[in-house]
């Protein structure tokens, strides 16, 4: 039969590489797999996509950690601003200076240097720059919380006072 011509849209390369970089993967004469994703019968043009072979490792991500989760990274970037943390598989978080600590942070690299291990909470995202925002602080607040809530809950210092009040009452009966 006519050979069809079928087009890779630069953005449907790899999930991870931007377009510009991830085509210069290949060369004239490679043999590639891709899935079909559009066929416009017309214009006589497939569509394909290689990406798409593979599940998207952003999507999976966010699959396996729900907002609200605590993820653990490698700080690969840091600036005044923030520092850019990879999680694994090619996700990257950031977190902003204001989020590192609960003491106002001015300049993030007085908090965090490149290769540090940071355990931080996944608090937002931006789809379009493929980034989890992640908040150290957030974590800390939370991880105060739930000492605080184990705390209570066996009774650390409350027994002693519980005591006290009733034999107070106790005796007043």
């Amino acid at each position: 039969g006519p050979d069809l011509d079928g087009m890779v849209h630069i953005n449907d390369i790899d999930w991870n590489t931007p377009g510009e970089e991830a085509i210069k993967t290949y060369t004239k004469g490679d043999t590639v797999k891709a899935r079909v994703l559009d066929v416009d019968v017309e214009k006589e043009r497939i569509s394909l996509g290689i990406k798409q072979l593979e599940q998207d490792p952003f999507g999976t991500f966010m699959a396996n950690n729900p907002r609200g989760t605590i993820v653990k990274g490698i700080v690969r970037a840091v600036d005044a601003r923030g520092a850019t943390v990879e999680l694994g598989e090619g996700i990257e978080g950031y977190i902003r200076a204001n989020d590192i600590a609960k003491e106002r942070i001015e300049d993030a690299t007085t908090a965090l240097n490149v290769g540090d291990e940071v355990e931080a909470k996944f608090v937002g995202m931006d789809r379009k720059g493929r980034t989890l925002q992640l908040s150290i602080r957030a974590k800390d607040e939370a991880d105060l919380q739930e000492t605080m809530a184990e705390y209570s809950s066996t009774g650390g210092g409350t027994t002693k006072l519980g005591a006290l009040l009733k034999e107070q009452l106790g005796k007043s009966e």
